[in-house]
């Protein structure tokens, strides 16, 4: 699918009613614009993190607190990035 759409003189376009329809798009809602290959990439940003609950399924562990979750991330991917002294060379790429 595609749409047409014009600028105004003010640079705004508006979306049309059936492609926000399909998107579910609302008033209000956030739009991501990036640019890829020269050509305008709008993505909705929309999506509530409350709709990602439980999408990896249940803890084994039960629900984790923050300090759980960014001590979890500092083991996993952190330390390296940080702590490199007993290293003989720098995980982190230069």
């Amino acid at each position: 699918m595609w749409w047409e759409v014009t600028l105004s003189p003010k640079g705004q376009v508006t979306i049309p009613k059936e492609m926000r329809e399909v998107l579910n798009l609302q008033p209000g809602d956030r739009l991501i614009y990036s640019l890829i290959d020269g050509e305008v990439v709008i993505t909705p940003k929309n999506l509530d993190f409350n709709d990602l609950a439980g999408l990896l399924g249940k803890p084994p562990k039960g629900r984790a607190t923050l300090d759980k979750i960014d001590a979890a991330v500092l083991a996993a991917g952190g330390a390296n990035a940080v702590d490199i002294g007993k290293d003989k060379e720098a995980d982190a790429a230069a």
